[in-house]
């Protein structure tokens, strides 16, 4: 959504295009996780044919192109970083778009386990 926002520069008034960003809910994420199919493979807690979901995060924790990194994976898909079963990609049929998959990326990260 973009909103016009009123801004003083120098003295004059400039209406200028301010992007509002939209974060999505883990409620949400989960939703579109199981709508693709996603827990098919992964799951939150524990591992199935993919790893789970908070190792993943654990995993990813202190890297910050994270997010990118795992977009990468769920538009393109992966083979290696968790075994020799590849993910398949979501982006060639239009499964998902890329802002899509970064907030899916998000998600998953934010799953670390708690101490």
């Amino acid at each position: 959504m973009i909103g016009l926002r009123r801004i003083v520069i120098g003295g004059a008034l400039a209406w200028g295009a301010v992007a509002v960003a939209w974060a999505a809910s883990a409620s949400d994420m989960q939703k579109l996780a199981e709508s693709q199919g996603c827990f098919s493979c992964h799951a939150i807690n524990h591992k199935k044919v993919g790893p789970a979901y908070t190792a993943v995060a654990q995993r990813y924790a202190h890297n910050p192109n994270a997010a990118a990194i795992l977009q990468d994976a769920i538009l393109n898909g992966h083979q290696g970083t968790w075994g020799v079963i590849p993910m398949p990609a979501y982006a060639p049929d239009g499964y998902l778009n890329p802002h899509q998959a970064l907030d899916l990326a998000k998600w998953i990260l934010s799953l670390k386990p708690k101490p």
